[in-house]
Order: structure tokens, then sequence, then C-alpha cells
């Protein structure tokens, strides 16, 4: 596995999947990070870019073999000044006005009583000043020790508003035949940043050596060392550079602890969508019995390959998600049985578009 470090060199703009419409009332607002799929595309460029020979053959075969030959793993926020990484916080966390930190509790409901798809809904802190945390961020650090084991004052939050900062651009619509303005193409649209130059995202990327040197034959495929990529709605020119990072690797070793209960929480780290339905993935003997999450995200794409085929441009399929920070609680019949199931869920994402970063999680007891 490689990491890379990547720091915008001006805002950016990152789509939320919702659609774009002109009008003076239309505000189109930026994501605080893209989604994984954005990372993907911008470092296979790169990769493109930097490897002369291969992107020749990559395009004269025109097999769009990109999801095999490059997987993108989890994306971390980094502080370079405090040495600090960070995700996006479990929503089972609650914040009161004070910014003291509860833990919420996933309680059993009647299920004559009330008309909720699970058995198990989760129930915030007895004080009512506590809300459910939104737009948070948790330090990495804190997941596998103060998180797991619930020491709420141990645990380290930051606010969006700590680390990016947003500026708004009103811009207007071209006709693309007069190439003349017009009238109510007006829109205004939100830009991201980070607050300071400290900041940066830290992604984690593989590439298939085993694919490659079966189907490029005699090309070396060059990781990633520092350079420029373009990054987002708007192809914002980013710096980037190849790092290690041994806390990074701490976190990836507690991924492989062994579950030893049958009340497991699947935290995910990333945004997530399923093509199915995800009670279809999780079925047999592993039993959703709650979930904690936000309003739903709407994920699309381009496929390259259905777009050349049907020569109609961009080809999109829009999946309704869930934002990163989202749990489903699971109850496991017989964790043996299904051992092998939860570790290949954890490790490949069951159900995902696996090699674009979706779907992240840790899975960790439920205490």
């Amino acid at each position: 596995m490689e990491l890379i470090s990547i720091k915008p060199c001006n805002n950016t703009f990152f789509g939320d999947g919702n659609q774009f419409n002109f009008g003076s009332n239309n505000f189109i607002r930026s994501k605080n990070t893209p989604f994984p799929s954005v990372f993907f595309g911008a470092i296979f460029t790169a990769i493109l870019s930097e490897n002369d020979t291969f992107r020749g053959r990559f395009f004269k075969e025109n097999k769009y073999d990109h999801e095999k030959i490059l997987k993108i793993n989890q994306v971390y926020l980094y502080n370079e000044y405090s040495k600090q990484l960070y995700i996006p916080a479990p929503k089972d966390l609650f914040l009161d006005s004070n910014d003291e930190i509860q833990f919420g509790k996933f309680e059993k409901v009647d299920k004559k009583l009330n008309s909720l798809s699970f058995e198990r809904i989760l129930k915030s802190p007895i004080n009512s000043d506590f809300k459910k945390v939104t737009n948070k961020y948790i330090n990495l650090k804190n997941i596998y020790d103060a998180y797991l084991k619930k020491q709420r004052l141990r645990i380290d939050l930051k606010d969006e508003h700590e680390i990016f900062v947003k500026n708004n651009k009103v811009g207007i619509g071209i006709n693309k035949d007069t190439k003349m303005v017009e009238e109510g193409n007006l829109y205004k649209i939100e830009q991201t940043e980070f607050v300071d130059d400290y900041w940066s995202y830290i992604v984690e990327y593989e590439i298939d050596k085993d694919y490659t040197e079966k189907e490029y034959k005699g090309i070396e495929i060059k990781c990633l060392e520092n350079g420029y990529l373009k990054l987002g709605g708007e192809s914002k020119v980013c710096k980037f550079e190849k790092i290690k990072n041994r806390k990074i690797e701490e976190f990836n070793e507690h991924r492989k602890d062994i579950l030893k209960t049958n009340i497991l929480k699947i935290v995910f780290t990333s945004d997530t969508f399923f093509e199915n339905n995800i009670e279809e993935v999780l079925k047999g003997d592993i039993k959703i019995i709650g979930v904690a999450n936000d309003k739903p995200l709407y994920i699309g794409g381009y496929d390259m390959k259905k777009s050349e085929e049907n020569k109609t441009g961009q080809v999109r399929r829009m999946y309704k998600g869930y934002s990163a920070g989202t749990i489903v609680l699971i109850e496991i019949v017989n964790l043996e049985k299904v051992k092998d199931k939860i570790l290949n869920f954890r490790e490949n994402n069951i159900g995902l578009s696996r090699s674009k970063g979706f779907g992240k999680c840790i899975i960790i007891e439920e205490k």
C-alpha cells in the first residue's frame, strides 16, 4: 500500500451528487472531502501521466481495466503541525452546548408500537441539550482506544470549521452555439479550502502488480513520488507527495483484531453505497438490528466503457448512499460460521465499487 499527501493549491469544488440547475436561487454546495472516486480518477490520471509506456498501451488496448489496476483505500485529513490524523466522526456520538461528549445508546423498541425498520434505535443521552455530532472529525488515534472503550473525555473532535473554510462564487452560463450569456443562467457555487497550509488529504492506494504484470507484460508501472495533479469539479491543481506514516500503519493493524462478541458495529469511514439493498448484503446468519445515519447521499459516476459503446456521452447511474460515520449495528447468530464473511466485508466491501474507495469501514465490538 502507498500513501500520498494531496494539498490543493487553491480553493476546490467537490459536488455532492445533487442535480445542477441554473437560477439565482440555486446554491450549489461543495463537500469538504470529495467522494473517494474523485481521488481515484485524479490518482489514476497522474499514474498515466508519470508512466509514458503504460499510458500508450492502456489507451491502445482500450480495455478500460483501470478498476482492476488501481484501488483506493482510506482517505485521511492530516495536520502537518500537530502530526494528527482525522476521519469523519461516528454517528453515535453526541455533543452538548459546552462541547461535552456523550455516547448514544442503541435501545430496543417495541415493534408493535412503531414502524421502524430495525429492532433497535439510537437514543440520545438523557439530557435534552445533547445533539448528534454533525460535520465533526475524530482523531484517528482515538478509534481503537477512547472510542472503542467509551472513554468520552479522551476523545478529540474537530469541527469542520476548524479544518475547512467556504467561499462563494457567482457564475453565468454561456450558450454553446452563440457564445453569449443566456438569460436566467445564473448560479452561485460554494468552494472549499483548508483554513491554513498545515492541512492536507492523505490517500491510501494500491496498484495490483500481479494483474499488471499479467496484462501489461514488460511494462513497469511506477508509483507516484511527487508532482501535481488535478482534483474536483473545476480540475483545481493540487501538489502531491509520497509519504510514510506510522499512525496509519498502526490503525490498519488494529483492523485485523479478532472479533469475539455477537453484537458488532460496522462504522463506515468513507461514504458508502450498495448496488443492492444493504439488507441483501448482510443476510443469513448476520442480522441488522440498528442503523445510525444522516440524510442519504446520492452518488453517481462516469462509465468510460459504456459511454464509448453507446456514443452518447457520459453514462451515470445514481445510487442512494450513506455518509462516512454511519453505523450499522449487527447481530451474529453464529460468529464462527460467518467470521470469514465479516472479515471479507471489512477487507473487500461486499456489494460495493471496491476499487474506488467507497465503503471503507472498521468493525468493532459493541460494549
